[in-house]
């Protein structure tokens, strides 16, 4: 599947989820989910390990980032995996940010964060949007992936 077609499902899935939760009244849990969902599709994808696509483009000037994961990362293997990938991903783009975080607390700046529950559900989102990448490349969690189509 190309990464176009990748944003297409995700985000088609993004708004009916998140949709149906504000109708139910649940708009907090519709924005962190979203949240969670859009940054899964648009920035962080299992598909940062390749040299040329939609996400790094995203990152505009900071797309450097993720040259060394790419170069880390053979395509299709750890990076599309159910929990190893998209954990890996979060503590490599942590081990980025983690300058930045020193940085604003040595300079006293203390941003207002989103709290732990919107926090877990926007987590839970980003995993969401990362698996539902894995069933559109035909990779199921506990079975048979059908690689052959790649």
């Amino acid at each position: 599947m190309h990464g176009y077609q990748h944003t297409t499902v995700n985000l088609t899935a993004t708004s009916i989820t998140c949709g149906a939760l504000i109708l139910a009244g649940y708009a907090e849990t519709a924005l962190a989910l979203g949240a969670g969902l859009a940054f899964g599709t648009l920035l962080v994808t299992p598909d940062l390990d390749l040299h040329r696509n939609d996400a790094r483009r995203r990152w505009g000037k900071l797309r450097f980032i993720w040259a060394p994961y790419a170069a880390l990362s053979r395509h299709r293997g750890m990076s599309h995996t159910y929990l190893a990938g998209p954990t890996i991903r979060l503590a490599y783009l942590a081990l980025w940010a983690a300058p930045l975080a020193w940085g604003a607390q040595h300079l006293q700046i203390t941003p207002t964060l989103p709290s732990w529950n919107h926090m877990t559900i926007a987590i839970i989102g980003y995993f969401l949007a990362q698996w539902l990448h894995l069933l559109c490349d035909g990779i199921v969690p506990l079975g048979r992936s059908d690689h052959s189509r790649h």
